[in-house]
This record gives C-alpha cells, structure tokens and sequence, in this order.
C-alpha cells in the first residue's frame, strides 16, 4: 500500500467534502458535501478500472475482479458523519478499503474471488435519527414502506432519495446475496479510551453492543412563567424527573453496571424564557451487549417513564427509532485479524464495540468482522477526535494483509 496516499485521501475528504471546514467534518448523506465526496470516490475507483455504482439509497459499490465467482470478500464503512464530527470515524474505513484496492492494481495482482468495495450511507443516522439505515436497507432490515415513513420534519427518508437523484424503488433488487459474500470486513477508529490508554494499537472486536433509539414526546400546558407554580402542566419538569430518574436506575443497580442511558437530543417549545413550554421532545439511547438485558432495561425505563406520566398531568408518546447491534463477529475472520497482526508483529486487544457500526446490520446475513485502530484519549464524533498517522497506517496494513488472506482463500 502507499501509504501517503492514504493520508491524503482522508485530508481531501476532510478539507473539501465538508460543510463546516471551520470546525470539524460536517457531510451528512445525501448533501452537496456527500456528492463532492461520492464523486471522489467513484473517480478514485475509475482511475483502476473500475466503475463504481450507486444502489437504491446511495451506497456507492465497486468490484475488484477476482479469478473465480466464488463467494466474494466485501470491504468498506460509511461516509458519513455527524455534525461538526471528526476526520476518521467512517472515513477511515472507506480510505483503508480503497487503498486495498489501489494496492493490489498497483501489484497487477488478481486475487482469487471479487472484493467488493460498499462506502455506506446514513450511518449516523443524521438526518432521521436512524443509524445505519444504507447497510440496513441492503441487508432487509428496512423496506419500502420504512424509508415512506421515516421522515424529520421537512421530509420522508424516500422523498430525500428521490430528491438527491436515487431510485429506493430498486432497493428491492439490491439486496446482499449471502451466498455470494465470504465475509464483510470494515476497519474503524475505536471511539473509546480502551486501546488508547493500554498503549496497543490494534483491537479485534468479539463483539458489537445492540443498541435501540427511542423518540419521546411529552405535551403539557404553556402559560406565562408567572403563572402560580400549583397546577402546572410543565412537560420540562417531567423531562427532568425522567432524566434523574433514568440516571438513578443505574447508580441504583435497577440497570447493569455496564448498561448505557443516554439523552442525547431535546427540542421544547416554544423554547422561550418567560413560557412554560406546551411541549418536549428527546431521544434516549440504550445499549449493552446482550439483546435480552438490553429489552429488559428498555422495560424498567418505560416502566418509570409511564409512572412520571401518571403523577404528572402530562400526555406522553414513545416510538421506537431505530435497533441495530447485538452481533458476534466471524471467528475466523477475528482469527485472520490476529494472524495479519502477527505477521507484522503489532500488538492487538480482543474487545467490545459499544457504538453500532455497519458491521453489525452486515452480520445479519452475512459472516463480519470489525478492526480497531485507537483514538487520542478516546474522543470521536467532535472535530478534536484524532488518530496518530502510524496507527492509522499499520491498521491499513492489518486490514490489507487480512482482505487478501481471505480473497485467496481457495
């Protein structure tokens, strides 16, 4: 592999396919800074022969040609980020896995089945609050009538598509074959302290958390701040005993100690000083790495969230946005992880993905397996997150060494 080229790629991706250049990534799927980077891409592939294409919800596919049409190897992440992000978590992966593929034009090197490069959509899940939602849709785990009814509040997840130029009417076509896959491989940043604070610079993943996104919504009664505290209908103060509330399930060992809650979205309205809102929304985000004790949390959570309802006069909704995770990865591809490691005498730790990743809806058809590189004090999804260039270099090589290990496996 050339490995300035893959430094460069990311800073391109970074420096000119982004809508905040002055603080952090910005490239939400589906923007003017996502089209930039689809045409990067898809001209990088062009350069070694290959012509890329776009499916029904905007993952970009390129096949490098093996000598056989035995069960290919897919490699690949998104391109996506969140707000005001970083340059390496999704990127990375989608870099690493072109330079696989550069690296093995540039030897004139055909390997013994196809490697199929994917850089996927909608990871993040910005623009709807639905993570994952481009490997999601290829593996049958959203449909038509899914993209119709996700929606923000300017438009549904298919009207954004077919504005963008996509056609979700074909995702019906589209769809992983697992006879045809060996195994989907993707490399990316850690998101975590864990290797960064043990010095180790790579992690082979056992394991991807589930993780379920719930919207809430509480509607009260506005009136003027001045109004007489007795008899309030305050959809704020529920929204505070709710996240108190959550928070002391916890530390009461109600939820495991290594079950996470998180509040990480809040809209009220009509979010003035001196009103008392008539409306709160949230989101809360809750993962752990067992499906059955992630459901059985998601109940005693619910179960106080309707207690706070009955207490209070307020009129409360929940709906479930999104579930991903829970997904064990392929041992024998964690098994070629370790052996390219090895080989190039780099140290690894077996560990645990908290955040879901594409990998995960993959590994619901389809054999998987997730590399880690470490991040500088464990920060991601914030312009500050960072990765030392020799970190990232070596994870390519790993990754690279394991790609092949596989594509030639007769």
């Amino acid at each position: 592999m050339q490995e300035q080229r893959l430094l460069d790629s990311l800073a391109f991706l970074a420096k000119n396919c982004n809508d905040t250049p002055w603080l952090g990534v910005t490239r939400f799927s589906w923007s003017a800074a996502d089209r930039k980077a689809r045409r990067y891409i898809s001209a990088e592939l062009e350069k070694i022969g290959i012509t890329a294409h776009t499916d029904g919800i905007g993952n970009i596919h390129g096949i490098y040609k093996g000598k056989t049409d035995k069960p290919a190897i897919v490699i690949g992440s998104h391109l996506d980020t969140v707000k005001n992000g970083g340059n390496y978590d999704g990127t990375y992966g989608v870099a690493a896995a072109l330079e696989v593929l550069r690296s093995l034009y540039d030897k004139n090197h055909i390997p013994e089945r196809d490697i199929e490069f994917i850089a996927f959509a909608e990871e993040e899940g910005s623009n709807f609050g639905n993570t994952c939602l481009g490997s999601k849709a290829i593996t049958g785990q959203i449909s038509e009538n899914d993209l119709k009814s996700i929606r923000n509040k300017d438009v549904s997840a298919w009207d954004l598509l077919r504005q963008f130029g996509l056609q979700p009417q074909n995702l019906i076509h589209e769809q992983v074959d697992p006879q045809k896959i060996l195994a989907f491989l993707e490399i990316h940043i850690e998101q975590n302290e864990i290797l960064y604070k043990k010095n180790i610079p790579l992690g082979i993943v056992t394991a991807i958390c589930g993780m379920r996104l719930y919207a809430i919504r509480i509607e009260g009664r506005s009136d003027h701040a001045a109004s007489p505290m007795l008899g309030r209908a305050d959809p704020m103060a529920a929204f505070a005993e709710i996240a108190y509330s959550m928070e002391k399930l916890w530390k009461d060992g109600v939820l495991p100690e290594d079950f996470s809650c998180t509040i990480g979205n809040i809209r009220c309205l009509p979010n003035a000083g001196i009103v008392i809102p008539s409306q709160v929304d949230f989101t809360i985000d809750i993962r752990h790495i067992d499906i059955e004790t992630l459901e059985k949390g998601w109940k005693r959570i619910e179960a106080m969230i309707n207690a706070v309802q009955e207490k209070r006069n307020i009129r409360l909704t929940v709906e479930r946005l999104s579930a991903s995770g829970g997904t064990a990865m392929a041992e024998f591809v964690k098994n070629t992880f370790a052996q390219s490691a090895r080989e190039l005498n780099a140290p690894v730790h077996y560990l645990q993905s908290g955040p879901a990743h594409d990998a995960a809806s993959m590994g619901h058809n389809v054999p998987v397996g997730l590399l880690f590189v470490p991040s500088i004090d464990g920060l991601s999804h914030c312009p500050e997150e960072n990765t030392s260039p020799e970190h990232l270099i070596l994870g390519a090589k790993v990754f690279e060494n394991a790609v092949l290990a596989l594509a030639e496996q007769k």
